[in-house]
């Protein structure tokens, strides 16, 4: 029970993700435990520790990674699910060279697509495409199933020109959390920048996009056709 609770927390983790997409869900509905590609376990959680890393990582959900980061060091826990958490607090706080260096130190271990991701995220707010495409394509491998990542790659894969590779991520993203709306909305905002319309529109009745998001996403996509003629 203790090692299926810990594995949670971790699966809070995937927030804040590109600054440039729309806002990231935390819905606890979106939850997912950790599978990774080299099998590696975790080091061992006491009860306490767990608690504390829930609650750092609410900090960070609610946009507050300075007080995360401040908590996590008078926590003084030594495992990976710190060392994770410590990373994203620095990318948070526009530390990316020091949160770089922890991510790949972490690749290796049992929260590796995580790692991996943040990797992505990194070279992504850098405006290094290919290099975040490789991170995120090894975070998706290492998790085939985790929603966030899969919408991430298919955002940056539709940033660097590859519409229908991020059609199919979106919507892998969607039919395996289908509440997950940051993914919705970036398939929908896919669909308007290729003129398919009646498809965006179909889109947004099944996942229940009000007027006013879809209004927002017209913008976004005028705004990106003015930018890129």
């Amino acid at each position: 029970m203790k090692s299926t609770t810990l594995m949670m927390v971790l699966a809070w983790l995937c927030m804040h993700g590109l600054p440039h997409a729309l806002a990231a869900d935390t819905d606890t509905k979106s939850l997912r435990q950790i599978k990774n590609t080299e099998n590696k376990a975790c080091s061992a959680v006491s009860p306490e520790e767990t608690t504390k890393l829930g609650l750092i990582q609410q900090m960070l959900a609610e946009g507050k990674p300075h007080a995360a980061l401040a908590h996590l060091e008078a926590a003084n826990i030594k495992n990976e699910q710190a060392a994770l958490l410590r990373a994203h607090g620095l990318r948070q706080t526009g530390r990316a060279l020091q949160a770089q260096a922890i991510y790949e130190q972490l690749v290796t271990s049992c929260v590796s697509g995580y790692a991996y991701r943040g990797l992505g995220l990194i070279a992504s707010n850098a405006g290094n495409l290919q290099e975040s495409l490789r991170y995120l394509q090894a975070a998706s491998n290492a998790l085939p199933t985790e929603h966030t990542i899969r919408n991430d790659h298919g955002y940056v894969l539709m940033q660097s020109g590859a519409t229908e590779p991020a059609l199919h991520e979106f919507l892998t993203a969607v039919e395996l959390a289908p509440d997950y709306r940051q993914a919705a909305h970036n398939l929908i905002l896919l669909l308007y920048r290729q003129g398919d319309i009646n498809r965006a529109e179909a889109f947004a009745r099944q996942f229940g996009v009000d007027a006013t998001e879809m209004q927002q996403l017209k913008k976004m996509t005028a705004d990106s056709h003015s930018t890129n003629p």
